[in-house]
């Protein structure tokens, strides 16, 4: 393992070789398929941000999560790229979202609209849970999880009621100094007899923020609206239905390229209309028997991207696209002599259409059927198993009418043997069948991406990790090693007059996450790193790859935190150091700077009215002048990328009834 080191690094050269010390004995660790975990940082629970629970000890939690970026804070398989929310996007093990199963409630996304903007706006402030299967994914998951999946899971009236309470309400509100930026919150929920319901609505608003260089980022202001209401009912016989729906938008001036901040020295702004829809339908029930505890789903989700011309008309850059799906999935959970089954079926069909306020409408079909069983099971005290298998068969109806019917299968396995009582051995494996994704929505505005190859095939995936956890006392090192390769990835050949959609070569992600954490009474406390490196055709992957992944290397995430209950105080402090990254010379592209990052807090959550919290934190604390790893365009001469934010002070309280 190559380690490079940024200039004037004081910490980075003892951490690094503590962890790897640290986990001598944990050379790799990896995650069951089933068990919504990524290895290095189990269940993402999400209070605010996001905080690994243990079972037998007390966990500290943070809250008030700002950001994507802060619900991953702790979790060294994800990064996210682009300091703004319309820039954002989320990699795992470096490999881009847009090749993950991601669901919102149960909830497929599909979101690849444009290149230059986030995959999907999601508000932080209504996040329960967050679970991510990174590379290997049950087939019960969902379809296409090439690269594994990422579920999000809203919070329901049981998650916000006191103890005791039939209803209840709250608001909150804060300030951000650098982003010049006020938030402000609310939420009204109850329950009566069978029924429950609630509403939140949350509108940020701010100015353009400053680099730690003390230069304007001009684009980055903030105009975010969030609602989310949601309705239950459940029977006297435990028959429980829900129904849920989901508003973001963010209207705004951003860059021409949104998540860049400049293209050969040119600063260009346009107004950029963004929104995500999502309507959801659950029925389940809350008395399951041993051979019936079932689920059943209906959703509809669209995003849309709205570029208008200020001039009217038809001009390159300017188009309104627009990504529907809607999809259901049925399954029933039994038990078994071997374990628990879960088997069921599941349908979805993604449209998307494009409007270049010139040419007629465009528009791009995905149909799929999927059917799918998976079988936890744990024979013996010191043995899990797991495996599964979908079947799919997809239909795809490209834009310049040619139809693709592909079938595949996915199956994935997974073992767990734990041969000493705190030590634990695992390993994975799964073959994904991904069928043909739909083209980026937004390339048929100007450019003649209107021709596809007649023998385009569907995309599929290997996965593989290996690894083990150890615990000593109230300290856990894991660990693992793993490996994700996707075959028929997106690509077009130039032409005469336009460009042919055709088979592209593979990218490839692989490599190592360590972690050692301690956690006991009211402390936490976690070191992670990973060495991860992201290939296409056999050559380092760019950044400028854009649907596929983006270049990792080495980053370390710290975090600590301590409470004191009999003062109902938490302070705490995080850190994410990235090495320096270095291209090979005839790669055309720039290494990429290294740079250290360091965020604390305060919050006081007074015992004589547990309903206030009252929250002070600064983020970027030393000011640091950098661009983070994941966002595109840092290693090209020709691009200035977006800068992150510097020094900021985050002020903020919510008062709950």
């Amino acid at each position: 393992m190559k380690t490079s080191f940024p200039v004037g690094s004081k910490l980075t050269l003892p951490l690094t070789f503590f962890l790897l010390a640290a986990t001598e004995h944990s050379v790799a660790g990896s995650n069951e398929a089933d068990t919504d975990k990524t290895v290095v940082m189990d269940t993402i629970n999400v209070t605010g941000k996001a905080v690994k629970t243990d079972t037998d000890t007390e966990t500290v939690e943070d809250t008030l999560s700002t950001s994507i970026k802060d619900v991953f804070e702790k979790n060294i398989s994800v990064g996210v790229g682009g300091p703004t929310a319309t820039s954002q996007k989320v990699f795992v093990n470096g490999i881009e979202e847009t090749n993950l199963n991601v669901q919102i409630d149960g909830a497929r996304q599909v979101n690849n609209i444009w290149h230059h903007n986030a995959n999907l706006l999601i508000d932080p402030g209504v996040l329960k849970a967050v679970s991510v299967d990174a590379g290997v994914a049950a087939a019960d998951a969902g379809p296409g999880a090439l690269g594994g999946s990422l579920r999000y899971e809203t919070k329901d009236v049981d998650d916000l009621l006191q103890p005791g309470r039939d209803y209840g309400a709250f608001l909150s509100g804060g300030f951000a100094s650098n982003l010049d930026t006020f938030t402000k919150s609310g939420a009204a929920y109850g329950r009566y007899r069978d029924v429950e319901a609630m509403g939140y609505a949350s509108h940020a608003e701010g100015g353009n923020y400053d680099a730690g260089n003390g230069d304007p980022v001009l684009g980055t202001g903030t105009n975010l609206l969030s609602a989310l209401g949601k309705l239950a009912y459940t029977t006297e016989g435990g028959h429980r239905f829900e129904a849920s729906a989901q508003h973001l938008s963010d209207d705004e001036i951003r860059p021409f390229r949104a998540n860049f901040a400049a293209v050969r020295g040119q600063t260009l702004l346009s107004e950029n209309i963004f929104n995500r829809n999502t309507a959801n339908f659950k029925y389940s029930t809350r008395q399951p028997s041993k051979f019936y505890d079932p689920e059943v789903r209906f959703y509809y989700n669209d995003t849309s991207l709205s570029r208008p011309n200020p001039n009217g008309g038809f001009r390159p850059g300017y188009f309104d696209s627009t990504i529907e799906s809607v999809g259901a999935t049925a399954l029933n959970r039994l038990k078994t002599p071997l374990g628990e089954l879960s088997a069921g079926m599941d349908f979805y069909q993604d449209r998307a259409r494009t409007d270049n306020f010139h040419d007629a409408s465009m528009t791009e079909t995905a149909r799929n059927l999927g059917g799918f069983a998976q079988l936890r099971s744990e024979p013996a005290d010191w043995l899990k198993f797991s495996g599964g298998v979908r079947l799919d068969s997809q239909e795809f109806e490209s834009v310049d009418r040619k139809l693709f019917d592909n079938t595949g299968a996915s199956p994935n396995v997974s073992l767990s043997i734990t041969p000493l009582t705190d030590l634990t051995l695992n390993g994975s494996y799964s073959y994904v069948f991904g069928g043909i994704q739909l083209a980026e929505a937004a390339l048929f505005h100007t450019m003649p991406y209107s021709a596809y190859s007649a023998d385009l095939a569907a995309q599929r995936s290997t996965n593989a990790k290996a690894g083990l956890s150890y615990r000593l006392a109230s300290v856990k090192f894991e660990g693992e090693v793993f490996s994700t390769r996707i075959q028929n990835t997106p690509a077009y050949q130039e032409g005469e007059d336009s460009f042919v959609r055709v088979n592209g070569p593979a990218v490839k992600t692989e490599g190592l996450n360590l972690g050692v954490g301690y956690q006991r009474a009211n402390a936490d406390f976690g070191a992670h790193y990973t060495n991860t490196e992201v290939s296409y055709d056999h050559s380092q992957l760019g950044t400028l790859a854009f649907y596929l992944g983006s270049p990792v290397g080495e980053i370390i995430k710290l975090h600590a935190a301590y409470a004191w209950p009999e003062l109902g105080i938490k302070t705490g402090v995080s850190s994410e150091i990235a090495l320096k990254y270095r291209f090979a010379q005839d790669s055309g592209n720039r290494d990429l700077n290294g740079y250290h990052t360091y965020n604390v807090f305060a919050q006081w959550q007074p015992n004589f009215y547990r309903g206030l919290t009252l929250r002070a934190e600064v983020n970027n604390l030393t000011d640091e002048d950098y661009t983070d790893r994941y966002t595109a365009g840092t290693a090209v001469g020709f691009i200035t990328p977006l800068q992150n934010p510097g020094r900021s002070v985050l002020v903020s309280t919510r008062l709950e009834f």
